[in-house]
């Protein structure tokens, strides 16, 4: 099978969509398929067995702190390219220049074309509107483009029940098959059982931690949508009562210098550490460091870190939000709170109670085992395989009434299979 991803975002950006992308490509060819990314110039292969294709492109002038980029919306000479590929399938990752191109191919070679909607744009508009009253019209033009772009796709991926709620009753996405499949994660870089005492203690010194300090976790983008300002307040009573910690920050973004502020406003400076950008293969060392991971972004699609942080041995401690539930089990495998304040609360309580913290760490481990890269890759091998035989099936069908019939059967087939290797995976 020779698969195209469509993406502006790839290596070396540091985000959950990269990740996605990443692991489609490690696990596809592990399984003998051939893959090709389209992207942004600048971009980076991470290793000789990925096949890169670059667009011309400029930064993204909004939300420039990213450092995201656009690219033409067309080049001839990679279509042609693209064309003696023979590419069987083309699955675009974004909605901006490459998808649109992704979508160009698709319609220009007649390959079936499948979107992976990652982002709910609307949570990102106060980049552009800072003004509260005028995001609303705003986020309607957001859901029309959504709409408008999955248009012409034979279905739609979406990381969590949560997006696929909005795509259908936000975005009115009518008609059109949405699959929930969660990004897997490989969990074994995670486990403790990687790294030594030594080296953590050694990491620890590096950062300006004691070897006996414990350390309350962060990792991921420091930006407004991640409400890491909600923990940075939780942090002068948590000190007070357990002066003995640190507070992490792993991670970079446009709201570190504000952070760094409110924790001098709070008279903690001494107590917050932040790290900046970390290459990707030492994220799980920093993982390695916490003992409680925590979190209050209510903006996340599926929230990888979470299943990263269970992967690596971390309570999880959350503000809730609808699609954590579909996988945090308030405790039994993490801790989701309602009111700010008891962020507090849970996490001075693992620090004292360390049955209880056994507990969720058992516990989540075992839940990071059913997002398993393996079982990601399961799902997407088959929709691939089924979305193929439907565009074939369709182009030999006589009728429009045979074309919707083959689409029923497929689409319902797809469904099936996919509760199918969820409950065989788990």
């Amino acid at each position: 099978m020779k698969i195209g991803i469509f993406t502006d975002t790839y290596n070396p950006v540091t985000s959950g969509v990269v990740t996605s992308i990443n692991m489609i490509e490690q696990e596809m060819k592990k399984r003998g398929h051939q893959v090709y990314v389209f992207t942004t110039s600048k971009s980076i292969q991470p290793n000789e067995n990925q096949t890169l294709y670059m667009l011309n492109s400029i930064p993204l002038l909004i939300a420039k702190q990213y450092k995201n980029r656009v690219a033409t919306f067309y080049s001839r000479e990679i279509a042609k390219q693209i064309k003696e590929l023979n590419l069987d399938i083309v699955h675009t990752q974004s909605e901006f220049s490459l998808g649109a191109f992704g979508k160009i191919i698709s319609r220009k070679y007649d390959i079936p074309f499948i979107h992976t909607y990652h982002t709910m744009w609307e949570d990102y508009v106060h980049y552009i509107t800072p003004i509260k009253g005028r995001n609303i019209y705003l986020k309607r033009l957001v859901r029309k483009f959504s709409r408008r772009f999955l248009r012409k796709a034979e279905c739609v991926i979406t990381p969590s029940n949560k997006t696929a709620k909005y795509l259908k009753y936000k975005c009115n996405v009518k008609n059109k098959p949405i699959y929930v499949i969660p990004t897997g994660i490989d969990i074994k870089p995670f486990s403790k059982s990687n790294f030594t005492l030594e080296e953590k203690n050694k990491l620890k010194e590096s950062l300006g931690i004691k070897p006996e300090e414990k350390v309350i976790l962060f990792l991921g983008r420091v930006a407004t949508e991640k409400s890491i300002d909600v923990i940075m307040n939780v942090m002068p009573s948590i000190f007070n009562e357990y002066p003995n910690c640190k507070f992490l920050i792993v991670g970079d973004g446009p709201s570190k210098k504000d952070l760094q502020e409110q924790a001098k406003e709070l008279n903690i400076q001494d107590k917050v550490i932040f790290t900046g950008k970390i290459p990707y293969n030492d994220v799980p060392k920093y993982y390695n460091l916490g003992d409680v991971f925590v979190n209050a972004s209510l903006t996340e699609t599926q929230g990888l870190t979470f299943i990263e942080a269970m992967a690596a041995g971390i309570p999880v401690v959350a503000k809730y939000a609808p699609n954590l539930s579909e996988y945090i089990k308030n405790g039994k495998n993490g801790i989701l709170v309602k009111k700010n304040a008891e962020f507090k609360n849970y996490i001075l309580k693992l620090f004292n109670d360390e049955k209880m913290a056994n507990s969720l760490v058992s516990n989540g481990y075992q839940t990071a085992k059913e997002y398993s890269i393996e079982q990601f890759g399961d799902k997407l091998e088959m929709l691939y395989t089924e979305i193929i035989k439907l565009h074939n099936l369709k182009k030999e069908a006589q009728t429009k009434e045979e074309k919707n019939k083959q689409k029923k059967t497929i689409y319902k087939r797809i469904g099936e299979k996919l509760l199918y290797i969820t409950r065989i995976k788990k």
